[in-house]
């Protein structure tokens, strides 16, 4: 078991426990030489309570109840009748939480039906492709050595990282600490957990992960100054941790971060995280941005984009998301026969279709002056009908625009877009 007061002295060995165990440490700072980040007095209070109904469910002492209420709707009352011979009347509504949680992390995490959470946690946590992805990066500078996810929440990340060698989880709060465990256990890994305030931890300068707090009162915080623990917890870390990473999110202001690499992700789509690397975790660039689960990434400097010199342009190319957002768009000038549309649109033009993951191309049908009734008439004469309505740069609704047009039928795209003063509606069709 892993000794609280030999925290420090970590990477001599002292942090994988044998397998079986299942103890997590507490740790507060008791010595004068534990150097916590914070003034004494200044912690953030533990959550040392373990509500007694997870304590059973994790020791499987409800499997049955578990087993029973898979499937169950909340709202059949007769279901849930049922279900009141397994267990209390708390027991069965803890259950199927479990259950909803479970459902709502399905396509998010991976085994989601096995694994112990919540369903706030579940909105907070690394979905499982980018935390693989962050720990093969991680594995790859330090191999099968011992590594600190602070802040871990249910695991996701830790369950990643253990795959490749222990991992240290580290939380204040009791419940998510043990459930971390749980999962890292459940799904094979090797890791020990100690529930403490990051910054009151002397933690041993072994390579760190850090999933800082980013919502307050139900709402996202997107800038480095509101993550909690702070710039002024995070900064002693970074210098006590040269191998570190950052989560944050796809939201941060890179200007505000300290120096490294800034990574955003976008997964199956949608963009999820940017991640700061530090140290060896570092690759050399002030940007990176990465799409899965194809793993293809650009990196490099944030550039000013040129123009497309021929106001007619064939195809109109519209960046995927993670690369506008990492500044990286004018990497893709060097690769094709493009420019951009129009100064500062973002949106690219060219006289050829492009085969890209990076970006979404689109065929000019027609371009005119944006009005309402001059698109309606022009698509009423084509016999035509718009499916998408995208805008830039323009203060109209798209979903109440895709609904006006929708009822003409067709497939074609209406993009608003602004041109200095002007407002131009393109009329576009995606290429296959």
């Amino acid at each position: 078991m892993l000794d609280p007061w030999a925290i420090p002295a970590v990477h001599r060995g002292a942090i994988c426990a044998p397998q079986g165990t299942t103890n997590i440490v507490v740790w507060q700072p008791k010595q004068k030489n534990s150097a916590p980040i914070r003034p004494p007095g200044s912690e953030i209070p533990y959550d040392l309570h373990m509500d007694p109904i997870w304590t059973r469910l994790l020791a499987g002492e409800l499997d049955p109840l578990l087993l029973a209420a898979h499937g169950v709707e909340p709202g059949r009352l007769s279901q849930l009748s049922q279900l009141r011979k397994y267990g209390s009347r708390d027991e069965v509504a803890a259950v199927l939480s479990l259950w909803d949680a479970r459902r709502r992390a399905t396509g998010r995490i991976d085994q989601a039906e096995r694994l112990w959470v919540t369903a706030e946690a579940v909105q907070q946590a690394t979905r499982s492709a980018v935390a693989r992805h962050k720990a093969a990066r991680i594995r790859q500078a330090c191999s099968e050595s011992p590594v600190i996810d602070l802040c871990c929440g249910i695991g996701s990340d830790s369950i990643a990282l253990s795959q490749g060698g222990p991992v240290v989880m580290v939380d204040r709060d009791r419940l998510r600490l043990t459930l971390a465990r749980a999962n890292v256990r459940l799904t094979g890994g090797k890791g020990d957990a100690v529930i403490a305030d990051a910054a009151a931890l002397p933690l041993s300068p072994l390579p760190l992960h850090i999933d800082p707090d980013r919502r307050l009162d139900g709402r996202r915080r997107h800038s480095y100054p509101e993550m909690l623990p702070g710039p002024d917890v995070l900064e002693v870390l970074m210098e006590r941790h040269p191998d570190l990473a950052l989560k944050c999110g796809p939201g941060v202001d890179v200007s505000q971060l300290p120096a490294g690499e800034v990574e955003f992700i976008q997964e199956s789509g949608d963009l999820v995280e940017a991640t700061l690397w530090r140290g060896s975790f570092d690759g050399g660039q002030r940007r990176r941005a990465t799409l899965l689960p194809s793993g293809e990434s650009i990196s490099g400097e944030e550039e000013l984009l040129d123009l497309f010199t021929d106001p007619e342009p064939a195809w109109i190319h519209e960046p995927v998301s993670v690369i506008e957002r990492a500044g990286l768009v004018a990497q893709l000038l060097s690769r094709h026969s493009i420019g951009e549309l129009h100064p500062g649109l973002g949106w690219l033009a060219g006289h050829q279709r492009i085969d890209s993951p990076w970006l979404k191309s689109y065929e000019v049908v027609e371009r005119m002056p944006w009005r309402e009734d001059k698109v309606r008439r022009w698509l009423r004469a084509q016999g035509e009908g718009i499916s998408i309505v995208k805008t830039r740069g323009i203060s109209e609704n798209p979903a109440q625009l895709a609904r006006k047009f929708r009822g003409s039928g067709g497939d074609l795209i209406l993009a608003l877009l602004r041109h200095g003063k002007k407002q131009v509606a393109w009329i576009l069709r995606r290429s296959l």
